[in-house]
């Protein structure tokens, strides 16, 4: 058998090797977390001639990736084989047992699970129930990994391998995706009747706010933005305020300000036709708005800009017919 692989952790100046088993991992489906409790073998996939009959108080999952051996279980012997998985349910006493002749391969991890107070209001309630009433009805089954679970652990070896940034939040994912094939498995041929949660409240409004103002080269008005909101326009005043920490009129103003930015930059168009496509009043009012914004007068940023341009060896965008 090839040494195992463990991940080293650091504790003062020595490097410590930390077995599969003390690694905490934690995950949720909504309000209910999962406790996932990793074998001893599972980076090495490779399990143990022989295990002693033993039972636990959580669930068991084996993962048969090569080989083959027998679980004895109940007082029957069952076939492990490749491309299959066994669930074990609470307190029921088994063992494994192995053909030193046949190498066995398999990921095993155990889980349990509890609900949480603390419920996302996003997340549909009606699949809550669905889970919860799956999780209560699992018990021993074994079936063939056609949900790709397998593959899955493998990404969760590379990860716990790797290390890389953003490593545990990727351990989270895999296991939820395993959890979730496996409970899918105990509930086969039933249909959940929900659907995805709709946006409310800010998360909608802010979507209507967004539509309003891509319109902005229109008259627009705080009154007209307050109906399609359905609201006064003092509430819409407080809408604006909380979710973009501005006033209407500032908002509308520093969306044709970036406009005109990009404007001046790639466009022939002069400062009195910017002014008057981006819907200002005046060129003299789009030029000292421009400078209260920017710091630099609409001329003075387009020379900028070309000048810049011109180093860097680009072709500065021509100007014609500006009205100062």
């Amino acid at each position: 058998m090839k040494d195992r692989y463990y991940p080293l952790r650091r504790e003062g100046d020595r490097m410590l090797h930390a077995s599969p088993e003390n690694y905490n991992i934690k995950t949720r489906i909504g309000p209910i977390l999962f406790d996932i409790y990793l074998d001893d073998s599972f980076l090495s996939a490779q399990a143990p001639s022989r295990s002693n009959r033993h039972n636990h108080a959580n669930f068991e999952l084996h993962f048969i990736v090569e080989g083959g051996g027998l679980l004895v279980m109940n007082g029957e012997e069952i076939r492990l084989q490749p491309g299959h998985y066994y669930v074990i349910p609470p307190g029921v006493y088994h063992a494994i047992l192995t053909d030193p002749a046949i190498r066995l391969s398999k990921y095993t991890f155990r889980f349990d699970y509890t609900e949480l107070n603390d419920y996302d209001t996003y997340f549909p309630a009606n699949e809550v129930e669905r889970l919860k009433t799956a999780l209560t009805g699992i018990g021993y089954f074994y079936e063939r990994d056609q949900a790709g679970n397998i593959r899955i652990l493998h990404d969760v070896i590379h990860e716990l391998n790797t290390q890389s940034l953003g490593y545990y939040a990727k351990l989270q994912s895999c296991f939820n995706q395993v959890l979730v094939n496996v409970i899918r498995s105990t509930a086969s041929g039933t249909q959940p009747p929900y659907r995805i949660p709709s946006r409310l409240g800010d998360d909608n409004r802010s979507l209507i706010i967004d539509a309003f103002f891509d319109q902005y080269r229109s008259d627009l008005t705080l009154e007209q933005l307050a109906g399609q909101l359905q609201l006064s326009p003092r509430q819409t005043r407080r809408i604006l305020s909380k979710l973009y920490g501005t006033t209407f009129m500032e908002k509308l103003e520093d969306i044709r300000i970036e406009e005109a930015k990009d404007r001046l930059k790639h466009s022939k168009d002069s400062i009195l036709m910017i002014s008057e496509k981006l819907g200002f009043t005046s060129q003299e009012r789009f030029c000292t708005l421009f400078k209260q914004k920017t710091g630099e007068t609409p001329q003075s940023y387009r020379k900028a800009w070309k000048s810049t341009e011109g180093r860097e060896g680009g072709e500065g965008a021509g100007v014609s017919g500006e009205s100062e």
